[in-house]
């Protein structure tokens, strides 16, 4: 009889939210973390924001430089202040087997701290995956074109790069939604993403996603798509799927050049065989015939669903892909979002849009 849930001891898992937007979705992270394989370290310039963010361990980087002012939206302070903390980032990035990071593109501390960090990893043979927000177009060209170089740097050195333009906020939820609640919502996704990506690789199954498997993908780089999908009856798997891979917070995926691919399937219960080969089969026509396609199945039964699919394609022509996490909402509650937010925590939206209030911001 197969033992179906492992819990894989050996491995460390480096969660790094690296700059605002990244710290930001540690505290969601922090929160609802299940697996102590999980260490989370966030990283800025920015000493005030490090006060607010829940984690294990918070790096102050460039202290000499800012003096823990921030990086003022400049990414050459970013990486000045990173390439100054290079011993501290050192010894975290070697303390762990796999890092997965968040961060946010278009400012001072994300921008060019990010791709800083992706190539020491790389350079200690660690795998290494982003997920990076891109800035609204309403914040401007100068501030776009400093994103989609900070971009360019990042695919140079990590593994593999995943993008949320935060436009596809505005044309989802509407222009009506909160601010507070727009970001939460964006926090949300990156903490679904990782978090799923932490289950995958922390517990071993019947069908078994290791660490090797895992960097053998990795090392395709390239664009990297990436899709979550849940459901609660296994009638429902298709659908998941279909949303998983067809999202609209994001841009539209192109998989078929796609030449390494990850499926893993989470399970409370156990799933039949021909609902298994189901979801691999319509993964394998939307890729490459010559892609490497591994496929993992683990039970887990702390699962907030019944049934959670998770897709990584990596050399792909696209950015990313994420589960519905509104699906469950009916329109008019969608709707009713409009400016109430459960928080008024100044650190739950950016420091850019914190600058331009006329409140000072603490510094």
């Amino acid at each position: 009889m197969f033992q179906l849930i492992q819990q894989n001891d050996g491995l460390s898992i480096g969660v790094f939210g690296i700059g605002g937007c990244g710290c930001n979705t540690l505290n969601s992270i922090f929160e609802q973390r299940e697996s102590e394989q999980a260490h989370l370290y966030s990283v800025n310039t920015d000493k005030v924001v490090l006060e607010h963010t829940q984690s294990d361990e918070a790096v102050l980087i460039g202290a000499e430089l800012t003096h823990g002012y921030g990086a003022g939206a400049d990414p050459k302070v970013g990486l000045q202040a990173a390439e100054e903390s290079k011993e501290q980032l050192l010894t975290l990035i070697n303390g762990c087997d796999i890092i997965l990071c968040a961060t946010g593109l278009g400012g001072g501390t994300g921008t060019g701290a990010s791709p800083y960090i992706a190539q020491l990893a790389s350079e200690q043979g660690k795998p290494i995956i982003f997920v990076a927000t891109l800035p609204f177009s309403s914040e401007g060209e100068f501030r776009s074109n400093i994103a989609q170089t900070g971009l360019n740097e990042l695919k140079e050195h990590a593994n593999a790069v995943i993008t949320l333009p935060n436009d596809q906020l505005i044309e989802v939820l509407g222009n009506d939604i909160g601010l507070f609640d727009a970001f939460k919502h964006s926090n949300q996704i990156l903490h679904s993403l990782i978090k799923s990506l932490i289950d995958m690789l922390c517990f071993q199954g019947l069908i078994n996603v290791d660490l090797n498997d895992f960097a053998k993908i990795m090392d395709c780089q390239g664009d990297a798509v990436l899709g979550v999908g849940k459901c609660n009856e296994e009638s429902e798997l298709t659908t998941a799927l279909d949303g998983a891979l067809n999202n609209p917070l994001v841009n539209q995926v192109d998989m078929s050049s796609s030449t390494g691919v990850i499926i893993q399937v989470n399970c409370k219960d156990e799933i039949s065989l021909g609902s298994y080969n189901l979801i691999t089969d319509t993964v394998r026509q939307q890729v490459s015939p010559n892609a490497l396609v591994i496929c993992g199945v683990s039970k887990i039964e702390s699962l907030a669903t019944n049934y959670e699919l998770l897709v990584i394609a990596t050399d792909a022509s696209s950015k990313m892909v994420i589960d519905d996490l509104g699906k469950d909402k009916k329109p008019e509650e969608k709707k009713s979002n409009k400016a109430k937010s459960e928080s008024t925590d100044i650190f739950d939206i950016p420091a850019f849009i914190r600058n331009q209030a006329p409140a000072p911001c603490g510094k």
